[in-house]
Parts: structure tokens; C-alpha cells; sequence
């Protein structure tokens, strides 16, 4: 667990907020649970709309039809936009080739092209 949040919240404060209740079975209050979101791997254009419309990285990552951990497959987009040069465009042909996935019936080649070109 990260010792500081993006926002500026520190973990032992979003853990005193929650509150443990039947929606989570076998948790605990000492079950910390964080959205993966807050990683600061994950950078905020990925999870940024302009539009409650709109679809962003994340939700086309989520969108996908696969067994690859989404987690994962975020994080290593995450590291390809830390990048210095990693521009708006390179942004726009990422959100594209998501989009791309999205479409595709193959479950199993989408498995292989994540695997192979995006982790």
C-alpha cells in the first residue's frame, strides 16, 4: 500500500472512513480496501472523462473480454505513458487499439495479443 494517495489522503484515513458491512464478505475492518485506481502507477488521463458519456483507458480496459488481469494489462499501459515522450496522440492510438480489442470476437487471440504486445 502506497504510503501517500494521489489526492493527497493518506491510507490509515480512507481506511478510518470506510465502513465494513455484508456487501463485503469476509472483510474485516482490518481488510484495507483501495480502489486500484489510486495506484499512482496509473496515470490520470487513463481514468479522466470530459463527458459522463465518455469512455476513457480504464473503461475500455474493462470493457475487454479477456482473461489477462486488468489490473496488469493498466499498469503496463501506466508505465508506456510515463514515458517522456508519451504525447496526447500516443493517448488517442492507445484509446484506439482498445477500441480495436473491444470489437474483436476471438477471445483466445485477444488473450495471445495482450500477452505478447502489451505486458
Amino acid at each position: 500500500m502506497p504510503s501517500r494517495v494521489p489526492n493527497g489522503v493518506k491510507p490509515t484515513a480512507l481506511r478510518r472512513a470506510g465502513k465494513v458491512d455484508d456487501s463485503v464478505p469476509d472483510a474485516t475492518e482490518r481488510d484495507p480496501m483501495m480502489s486500484a485506481l489510486l495506484d499512482e502507477r496509473i496515470p490520470p488521463s487513463f481514468v479522466r472523462l470530459d463527458d459522463a458519456d465518455d469512455e476513457n483507458v480504464v473503461t475500455r480496459v474493462m470493457n475487454l473480454d479477456t482473461t489477462v488481469s486488468k489490473f496488469e494489462l493498466l499498469l503496463s499501459l501506466g508505465r508506456v505513458a510515463q514515458q517522456d515522450d508519451f504525447t496526447a496522440e500516443d493517448l488517442d492510438s492507445m484509446e484506439g487499439a482498445l477500441d480495436t480489442l473491444n470489437e474483436l470476437d476471438d477471445n483466445e487471440n485477444i488473450d495471445q495479443y495482450i500477452e505478447a504486445k502489451l505486458l
